[in-house]
């Protein structure tokens, strides 16, 4: 054999190796890709809450829009589902296949824009039934809009897969309406779900004039988390959020919504100056969270649904300004993919 031909058949070789390296490189990648959701999350002792959405509707590269997810009992529930946040839960290592369940708070945008993201994604994970949605009085029109909008996705898939691959009849959801009267944050709770020691409540909240929204408390085995969804301050929420291990409450600055409408008209944007100036009076500022916080005895306070986005030092730090002074227990900015773990008390 020449010194040439060696040399192309070394090349060669190295060729194949690296090709047959590559193959398993990619292989491995595809493997930890497929199985690094955390399956069994749902049956682990004790309340388990991932913050999948901590954003607001102005865009933010590193938040997507309100859900926060909580598994306890074998169930895995997302509370809202704004745009960006299905992926968001992807990205948590969430069991997709798993969810069990929507509870909606209320139907701006920002908070349902991922329905038929988590109803079509579920599906093709691996869910089997339909999925239960729940919410106040409307949920029903919404989860029939969805429904429509990706009736021919869904059909299309169950020709192209097969019926047992992709059941047709597992791709809808079905509607619970929440028998309250959203529009009194006075009136008492009611129980929106009571399966295997977790009970899920929910309470009218005041985002008026948004009619009608409402929270959600979450009790299991002597732990309990509460999500507001959007509200004004309000005592109701402290009174449902009574002791809560974690309160999970929307925040907002008005000062910056307020300079954003002044800059906006001094540029000549009257609509984005009028809608701008809207916002703070059916929102809750971090010092009025933390107030709420400390007239519940909550043990932890969770900020989310931030407007804007605390991404940086100084935003941080005008979130954090007097929270302190107010309430005396422990304060998070909410981040995409926290995650918090309340073990159950004996």
């Amino acid at each position: 054999m020449t010194g040439r031909a060696v040399r192309h058949a070394l090349a060669l070789a190295l060729v194949l190796a690296g090709s047959i390296g590559c193959e398993r490189l990619i292989d491995a990648r595809i493997e930890r890709n497929l199985t690094r959701a955390q399956t069994g999350l749902p049956d682990e002792p004790g309340l388990h809450v991932v913050l999948c959405g901590t954003g607001s509707p102005i865009a933010d590269a590193s938040r997507a829009a309100a859900c926060t997810a909580v598994l306890a009992a074998g169930q895995f529930l997302l509370v809202d589902v704004g745009p960006g946040a299905w992926e968001s839960a992807d990205l948590a290592n969430l069991p997709l296949a798993r969810l069990s369940g929507v509870l909606l708070t209320h139907f701006h945008s920002d908070h349902i824009g991922d329905l038929g993201e988590a109803m079509t994604g579920s599906w093709i994970a691996g869910r089997t039934r339909p999925l239960d949605v729940y919410g106040p009085a409307g949920t029903a029109e919404v989860v029939r809009g969805f429904e429509a909008a990706y009736a021919r996705d869904a059909d299309a898939r169950t020709r192209h897969h097969g019926e047992q691959a992709m059941p047709r009849a597992a791709a809808g959801a079905v509607a619970h309406e929440i028998a309250l009267d959203a529009d009194d944050p006075a009136l008492p709770a009611v129980v929106v779900l009571e399966r295997d020691g977790l009970r899920i409540t929910a309470f009218a909240v005041d985002h008026s004039p948004v009619r009608p929204a409402v929270g959600y408390r979450f009790d299991y085995r002597g732990r309990s988390v509460v999500v507001t969804g959007d509200t004004k301050k309000s005592q109701g929420v402290a009174s449902h959020a009574l002791g809560a291990d974690l309160l999970i409450h929307e925040a907002l600055l008005p000062d910056a919504a307020l300079r954003a409408s002044a800059v906006a008209g001094r540029l000549g944007r009257g609509r984005l100056a009028k809608l701008a100036s809207d916002i703070p009076g059916y929102h809750t500022s971090p010092v009025e969270a933390a107030q709420v916080a400390q007239a519940a005895g909550a043990k932890k306070l969770v900020l989310t649904h931030l407007v804007p986005g605390p991404n940086d030092f100084f935003a941080r730090r005008l979130f954090l300004r007097g929270v302190g002074e107010v309430y005396g227990g422990e304060v998070v900015l909410g981040e995409d993919g926290m995650r918090f773990d309340l073990a159950p008390q004996p």
